[in-house]
């Protein structure tokens, strides 16, 4: 190592180390992290690509201080979303400490009793845990880490996008905040991500208050290529609404550009994992090939995950893994030739991270998207607008362009989260006995996470929690838990603060048609494509399990089941519209790709949408905001509550069964009256029970707290004020459909 170095400062043990794998210098990302955290008195962001050595850069100087300073007890604690991800990390990290003599252990749910005692008996070096884990030690082993965290230095991060905005990041930033409290000391956080955009706004993520400036670390000196193709399809359609032909010319597709090679192919589905794994078994048996297509999704056991996660890592075989986002975070499964991804990606940020899963080890990165659209000759006088537009290549090519202007995402701001402060206000009381109930509000809300939780609305909650039994009170005014509480804590379930997907039972006419995996409610009206065909919501039930539901003609999209469920931010409809006025057709898209491009462009010209905000159908009246979904579902609720049935479809809102007059009329009324609150709107929501413990919450927290998440009233009336008459010339789209776009 060069004398200059800032590896220099490292311990004379690590340098030996890395003499030993050969190491002749470190990276931009390594050397900019030595001083910093050495020095300890800032948190730090590491931001750079997928192996791009993030790993080293955090323990290489956390090693170092091991080293230099030893102590009694854990000095560092690596945190990871997924047990897979510790298991890889701690092969690496075992390999250092070994070479240097600290203890390494990892710590989660499938680790066996024996290697958790003896860190117990004996605690020291690096624990490698999960949230859940660590809840359990908060809880189960107060005293323990109470005597043996005093010590603690540093709190790794790994994939720390991956807790932003979730029920997971709120847990991990109060468990944080805990530990520091009952340790009386500052412990420096080093989070670790490939995927942010502008990183000094996620500073608030990682710690909550006015010290919340961290010193961030970006590689930006990457010079690696993206090799990428748009590749689209026409499909057919069934008399049903069924779309053929897609599935298997993507499969043969796919068979032909990927076999022979390692890959990785994202659905946005386990029902399309399957589909798509067994039909490239399939052709690979016709054509009497060994298989080297396999699925990877959350259903699968185990030990076939495993399986798959060895051979792609060895590479000694071909492979490609068809999987949804269980791939998506970063553990090691080597040099990966290239990506694929089937129909429009959920994010730009995830479509990132996708993308960094290739071209490892200095070589390009190779990206294809496969995007089907119904033909024209398949359409019919019912013809539609979402496809007319063929709004999924648009919204595809523009999450694209935004990949490729570095354009992603800004991480959600903070919501109230009172599900996971339930969690957390059971958790202290279970660690600590009693508590007073000032004394948690300031724990967890003044100076925690939960920060917009006002005393009167933790006042509620705690009255909310009581009325249910999981808390009381003592005559001193100490809050202990309830009957119901003891039991809820006791369940191994209660350390993870987020809901575990359910199946529900969708059912038509009496019959049974199928199940579905949901993590939040469905609203009455709501639609959703399931079988092959449309259908409306006219009955939910969370308790019953059950999805009643009728046929529904008009054009919309199946229901997001995998995937982070992501609402699409303003910044993508607004470069969708940016691709519809534009003159050029970007280069990556293929020869049918590019035509379905110029078919989307001549029926907005036709619309008119460059002007126009709505059209009108002889069903209805089709509105284009080019806003979130945030804004779009408020539009679409503020709507509902002047009688009008509006529903959001991909990126327009279709108010059925109105003329013009009525909706500008409508219109009229709503900017000449007060604008809702966002409780208001909430109140007129059938099911408000998204997150584990919202069931315990009374109806005015429910809507304050899926208010403040959902709705944005100001943008909404924004929109309603400037936009929503905008409207040159009415017309029928629902006739002219087919005609406008083959003429």
């Amino acid at each position: 190592m060069n004398s200059h170095s800032n590896a220099s400062q490292l311990n004379k043990n690590i340098l030996r180390y890395l003499h030993h794998l050969g190491w002749k210098q470190l990276n931009e990302i390594q050397e900019q992290s030595i001083p910093v955290i050495l020095n300890g008195k800032n948190d730090v962001i590491i931001s750079a690509a997928t192996a791009s050595g993030k790993t080293e850069a955090a323990f290489l100087p956390i090693c170092t201080s091991i080293l230099n300073k030893p102590a009694e007890g854990v000095l560092a604690i690596y945190i990871s979303p997924l047990k897979a991800l510790i298991n890889d990390q701690f092969k690496r990290i075992e390999a250092l400490g070994d070479f240097v003599g600290i203890k390494v252990t990892p710590w989660h749910g499938d680790i066996g009793t024996n290697i958790k005692d003896k860190t117990l008996e004996n605690p020291s070096g690096i624990i490698l845990i999960t949230p859940e884990s660590l809840e359990s030690l908060l809880i189960n082993h107060s005293n323990w880490y109470k005597k043996y965290f005093k010590n603690l230095r540093y709190i790794v991060i790994d994939e720390f996008h991956a807790f932003i905005g979730i029920e997971r990041g709120y847990q991990l930033l109060s468990q944080m905040h805990r530990i520091e409290f009952m340790t009386h000391k500052k412990i420096t956080r080093i989070a670790l991500s490939a995927t942010l955009s502008n990183v000094d706004s996620v500073s608030r993520w990682l710690r909550s208050g006015p010290d919340s400036r961290p010193v961030i670390i970006e590689n930006g000196s990457s010079h690696k290529r993206l090799l990428l193709q748009l590749r689209g399809y026409s499909t057919g359609k069934t008399g049903n609404g069924e779309p053929v032909g897609s599935t298997p010319e993507i499969a043969n597709d796919l068979f032909k550009l990927l076999r022979g090679s390692t890959n990785l192919v994202f659905a946005n589905s386990r029902a399309e994992t399957e589909n798509l794994a067994n039909r490239l078994a399939e052709i690979t048996a016709s054509h009497h090939l060994p298989l080297e297509f396999f699925p990877h999704h959350g259903s699968l056991s185990k030990e076939l995950r495993i399986r798959l996660e060895d051979r792609l890592k060895t590479a000694r075989l071909p492979t490609t893994a068809i999987c949804t986002q269980t791939l998506e975070l970063g553990i090691d499964i080597g040099d990966t030739s290239s990506v694929a991804q089937i129909a429009t990606p959920q994010s730009v940020a995830s479509l990132r991270q996708r993308i960094g899963r290739s071209g490892r080890r200095d070589k390009d990165a190779v990206l294809r998207v496969f995007i089907p659209e119904i033909s024209l000759d398949a359409f019919t006088n019912e013809g539609n607008v979402q496809s007319c537009l063929r709004l999924e290549t648009f919204t595809t090519t523009a999450i694209l362009e935004l990949v490729l202007s570095n354009w992603y995402e800004p991480p959600t701001s903070h919501e109230y989260a009172m599900s996971t402060l339930i969690q957390q206000i059971l958790s202290v009381i279970s660690e600590v006995g009693s508590v007073k109930a000032l004394s948690l509000w300031k724990l967890l809300c003044k100076t925690g996470p939960f920060n917009l939780v006002t005393p009167e609305i933790f006042a509620m909650i705690l009255k909310a929690i009581g009325s249910h039994n999981l808390i009381s009170q003592m005559r001193d005014g100490d809050l202990v838990l309830g009957t119901d509480g003891e039991k809820i804590v006791s369940n191994y379930n209660f350390y993870t603060s987020f809901k575990s997907q359910e199946e529900y039972t969708v059912n038509y006419n009496g019959t049974n048609i199928g199940t579905l995996p949901l993590n939040q409610p469905l609203e009455l009206g709501e639609t959703f494509l399931f079988a092959g065909k449309g259908w409306e919501v006219i009955f939910f039930s969370s308790e019953k399990r059950q999805i009643t539901v009728k046929p529904y003609k008009e054009t919309t999209m199946p229901i997001a089941i995998d995937g982070n469920g992501m609402k699409i931010h303003d910044g993508v409809r607004e470069k969708i519209y940016q691709l519809y006025t534009s003159s050029t057709v970007p280069k990556y898209l293929n020869r049918t790709a590019v035509q379905h491009f110029q078919e989307g462009q001549k029926f907005f010209k036709y619309l008119n949408l460059a002007d126009n905000r709505y059209v009108v159908g002889l069903d209805g009246v089709y509105i284009f905001p080019w806003k979130g979904d945030k804004i779009m579902y408020t539009i679409v609720q503020i709507l509902r509550a002047y009688g009008i049935k509006a529903r959001k479809i991909g990126s327009y809102i279709f108010a059925s069964n109105i003329t013009t007059i009525q909706y500008k009329d409508t219109v009229n009324i709503i900017n000449n009256s007060p604008a809702p609150s966002e409780e208001k709107l909430a109140a007129r929501i059938s099911n408000l029970e998204h997150d584990k413990f919202d069931k315990y919450l009374t109806k005015e927290l429910q809507c304050i707290q899926y208010g403040y998440r959902n709705f944005d009233v100001s943008g909404a009336m924004e929109f309603f004020k400037n936009d929503a008459l905008k409207a040159k010339t009415p017309f029928n789209p629902v006739n002219n459909a087919a005609y406008s776009i083959a003429e």
